[in-house]
């Protein structure tokens, strides 16, 4: 589900989110599950603030009795969420309000309980939370470091299919060993049965932070953030590995400035034909940032990260997602058949390198992306002393009847220009020779005429 992103350039947005702040924490108070659901699908990226508020004013129509019994039907109706993402998070609400996550106070518990159980570590805080578990700060007492470390939710323990993909981004985390990576350190289970994920600990913020502080990213950072996602991509690649999951929330900067691309739960091997045909027909990735290919189940490619690594970049110099919707359905239609806005005629401040990099990173044929993420670094690098790229190139719109796989536009990329042949003139034909010849001495013979009466 999309990215809970609000539209920046909405005057709206400052006052939704404000009032989804009051909502959430009133209903908290009078623990109103409803609009904890509501506040939980936000926090995970299953729905947009705007969406949710949206939902909730619909709610308002119905009697205060009769709320909650219509509040799947709203957001179903809707578009919001499924009625299975509902029952999910009704059991995560469920869980975090449960009596064994209070405090003494009252107040819930930082939920590390459970992770005071694996052995060798110290836990300090809850960090945040997420699809696929919580995550806590905590000290490896054996190296004397900070590590994060990620539980997979209780709920889960006994699903085969959450643990093997659980265990997946831990390995997947492990074989691969570059600087603008997060780390991974072990997975395992723990003596009371959880299971957990140690990563390095980034101390800092995220991409998408960093949109929510400022609006829009200054084009020279965001070219130094994307430059290093695309080396974790370049590496990551370079060992087989696809994210399918590129987007503001998993690229991490810590107080250094060193961009860390992390959360491989989607990751997999290029070849791993198991897990292709497993997957087949599922669509995997967040719609404000999925490529065509993802949506339509296809095999992805290193292509395919260089599209959500290209959605992110739109979104960090324009303050605004690529395609935006009121349902990630319509999101992921608009991905399939929109035409891309450029993102220098959203903000006319950019420099045309910047714009035409975007354009061929989130080209819907990914044939006609960067052929690899070598290529798009060398594009950036080009961009950041000032000079033009050498593989990124203007668009130009192609003929409406043309066909790229169904998506419009010429499939091999080049415009296609149709030669115009003129229709041949009527008087170059023996007939209209004739006539010419014939019109000729009528007018010649009524020049003789008129000369001779002038001279009478």
């Amino acid at each position: 589900m999309p990215d809970p992103t609000p539209n920046p350039n909405d005057s709206r947005g400052a006052t939704d989110r404000a009032r989804l702040g009051t909502t959430m924490a009133g209903a908290s108070a009078r623990h109103s599950v409803e609009t904890l659901i509501g506040r939980a699908a936000v926090e995970r990226g299953m729905a947009t603030r705007d969406q949710v508020l949206a939902a909730f004013e619909v709610l308002k129509a119905f009697p205060k009795e009769e709320r909650a019994a219509n509040f799947v039907k709203v957001f179903v109706k809707r578009g919001v969420l499924t009625v299975e993402q509902i029952e999910q998070l009704r059991g995560w609400v469920s869980e975090e309000e449960s009596p064994s996550s209070k405090s003494a106070s009252g107040m819930a518990a930082p939920a590390v309980s459970s992770a005071k159980m694996i052995p060798g570590y110290e836990i300090i805080k809850k960090l945040g939370a997420g699809a696929m578990g919580t995550v806590v700060l905590a000290k490896q007492l054996s190296l004397d470091r900070l590590v994060a470390i990620k539980m997979l939710p209780k709920k889960f323990a006994s699903d085969a299919q959450y643990i093997d993909r659980f265990y997946k981004e831990g390995r997947a985390a492990a074989r691969l060993n570059d600087p603008n990576i997060v780390g991974a350190y072990d997975v395992g289970q723990a003596p009371g049965g959880e299971y957990f994920f140690v990563m390095e600990f980034i101390d800092g913020d995220t991409v998408f932070d960093r949109i929510q502080a400022k609006r829009r990213i200054p084009e020279r950072e965001a070219i130094h953030i994307a430059r290093q996602a695309a080396s974790a991509l370049k590496h990551a690649h370079a060992k087989g590995f696809i994210h399918r999951d590129v987007k503001p929330k998993n690229l991490m900067i810590n107080k250094g400035g060193v961009v860390k691309l992390a959360d491989l739960g989607l990751a997999r091997a290029g070849g791993d034909t198991e897990a292709a045909n497993e997957e087949k027909g599922k669509i995997f990735g967040t719609p404000y940032y999925i490529s065509p290919e993802q949506i339509r189940a296809k095999d992805v490619t290193p292509a395919t990260d260089i599209y959500g690594l290209g959605a992110t970049l739109y979104h960090m110099v324009t303050g605004r997602v690529p395609f935006d919707g009121t349902a990630p359905k319509e999101v992921m239609q608009k991905h399939l058949r929109d035409a891309l806005v450029p993102p220098d005629q959203i903000a006319t401040d950019l420099s045309g390198g910047i714009s035409m990099i975007i354009e061929m990173m989130m080209a819907k044929d990914p044939r006609e992306r960067y052929h690899s993420a070598d290529d798009l670094i060398e594009d950036l690098d080009h961009v950041a002393e000032g000079e033009s790229p050498v593989h990124a190139r203007p668009k130009f719109d192609p003929p409406a009847a043309g066909g790229l796989d169904g998506l419009g536009g010429p499939a091999n990329g080049q415009v296609a220009i149709a030669s115009v042949q003129r229709a041949p003139s009527p008087w170059s034909t023996t007939m209209g020779m004739i006539i010419l010849a014939l019109l000729g001495v009528s007018v010649a013979a009524n020049l003789v005429m008129v000369m001779l009466m002038m001279r009478r």
